[in-house]
């Protein structure tokens, strides 16, 4: 502080020479401020905290009074009923961030673990995007200190084997809890880091994922949890003066990590994602019947190729005007007609050319996608290969669909006119 105080000092003595009346500017403060923070080297990752704050005064410069651009960060002010928890969780590839808080209900007294959600900009697709919105999360809580911890920070620390890095991180951490108000942002992904495997299986291609710095998750993973905000008697109308709060943010941008951290941690997911969890369950487990093949398949295996069937109409090729049937009515036809013999109940015996007559009409059913002939039994197969229908799709609309095709319906009545010629 003294070297920045001397730098202001000396700063506006200069300007005061050639104009006496010079006011030192709000810019000038935070380029001053920020020749001190680097020359001190404190950052935020690859930056200083007056640089960020100079890129938001030039954006907003840049957007001039427009209401809607300069309201882009939500800060974190107390909610109705509720107490934060201290743990944000930024989920950088869904582009949102997660705030945990405990809900009590006003009626029932009733507690329960909830998150409020704000969506990330467009603009913040990475850590350093995100500093902006982070100091403004700070700022509203009235934190004393903002500590930032990623791979920028154990580089300029030297800390390149692992015991240099927990020394590094618990140099860090120490400090914050010097404070009562302090907030930690964990940049997960640099941290930890992913480990890819890719191989040949009978499936096809498979990729393996796995954690590299084990140790480092466990340590931070168990530092979000220990993560509080403490507030006492009369300390929710003004601004949490006298509340103990240790904030911890946790950037990830790997699906995979995210996924693992959110089942250790157990933190709170919200309606939508539960509500996403369930219906990523239900395709990996639920057996869905296809229309379209008839066949049981499971959502998640349903890929391009499995499903073989036919996407025509069955049409009756003894008939004068080649009657159109669905898969379903031509069996139903052909089972009558079988059964039928059966109910007369007669002990005449048919004459092999009888049976033989019985037999060409069973092979009357064609369809019109392909001519093959429809049976009644064993694998049907088919002409087309695809993926299974949707889940939602009924065999009506199956049927219909097939029924309505503009080209088979065009070829059955040219078919038609070649009979008609030809006779």
């Amino acid at each position: 502080m003294r070297s920045l105080r001397r730098l202001i000092t000396v700063y506006c003595h200069n300007a005061q020479t050639t104009n006496p009346s010079y006011v030192l500017e709000y810019r000038t403060l935070l380029e001053l401020t920020d020749i001190t923070a680097r020359h001190f080297r404190i950052l935020l990752g690859a930056e200083t905290l007056p640089t960020i704050l100079l890129r938001s005064i030039d954006r907003q410069q840049l957007n001039g009074n427009d209401q809607q651009s300069q309201e882009q960060f939500y800060d974190l002010p107390n909610q109705a009923y509720s107490v934060y928890t201290g743990k944000i969780l930024i989920d950088m590839h869904a582009g949102c961030a997660s705030i945990e808080a405990m809900y009590t209900h006003p009626t029932t007294g009733e507690q329960k673990k909830i998150v409020y959600q704000h969506n990330l900009l467009p603009t913040e697709t990475s850590l350093q995007g995100l500093l902006e919105r982070l100091t403004v999360y700070g700022k509203s809580r009235n934190v004393q200190l903002l500590q930032l911890i990623d791979l920028n920070l154990l580089t300029a620390e030297s800390a390149y084997d692992e015991k240099q890095k927990f020394e590094t991180l618990k140099e860090r951490l120490d400090e914050c809890a010097a404070y009562r108000r302090s907030m930690t942002v964990y940049d997960l992904d640099s941290l930890i880091g992913i480990n890819r495997s890719e191989g040949n299986a009978s499936t096809g291609r498979t990729t393996n994922l796995s954690l590299i710095n084990h140790n480092m998750y466990t340590h931070v993973k168990d530092k979000f949890q220990h993560t509080y905000v403490q507030t006492v008697s009369g300390s929710v109308n003004d601004k949490n003066v006298n509340s103990d709060e240790k904030w911890s943010v946790m950037v990830i941008s790997e699906p995979f990590l995210l996924r693992q951290f959110y089942d250790d941690v157990k933190f709170t997911r919200s309606d939508h994602e539960i509500e996403l969890e369930k219906n990523e369950n239900r395709r990996a487990t639920e057996r869905v019947k296809c229309v379209q093949c008839t066949d049981y398949y499971i959502e998640k295996d349903n890929h391009m190729g499995i499903c073989v069937h036919h996407d025509g109409f069955i049409y009756d090729n003894h008939s004068t005007n080649m009657k159109i049937y669905t898969p379903r009515e031509a069996i139903a036809q052909l089972l009558k007609e079988d059964a039928q013999p059966i109910q007369q109940h007669t002990r005449y015996v048919q004459p092999p050319e009888d049976k033989e007559r019985v037999e060409r009409m069973k092979q009357r059913f064609k369809f019109i996608c392909c001519n093959q002939t429809l049976v009644t039994g064993g694998m049907m197969g088919g002409c087309k290969r695809g993926t299974h229908s949707e889940p939602h799709v009924t065999f009506v609309e199956w049927e219909m669909a097939c029924k309505n095709n503009k080209d088979y319906r065009e070829k059955r009545i040219s078919l038609l006119q070649s009979r008609t010629g030809f006779d």
